[in-house]
């Protein structure tokens, strides 16, 4: 049975989206098994990280820096 973690920074994503995050990981996973079946023992998790509880490099990340690092791009 698949369990996926998915972090995310708090408030980033809205309940709609979170729930079109959940069905689409879940839709992957039947793909990738190829097991109709395992959709009801799929769990998706998403975790919601404090603004500034994760870094990357050694650096803390915040909302604003990823916001700022996807409007660069």
């Amino acid at each position: 049975m698949p369990f996926v973690q998915i972090s995310i920074p708090a408030g980033s994503l809205s309940a709609e989206q979170k729930r079109t995050m959940i069905a689409k990981v879940t839709d992957a996973c039947v793909e990738a098994e190829g097991i109709p079946a395992v959709r009801a023992q799929t769990f998706v998790h998403i975790n919601e990280v404090a603004d500034g509880g994760w870094g990357i490099g050694g650096r803390t990340v915040t909302l604003a820096l990823m916001k700022a690092a996807l409007a660069a791009n």
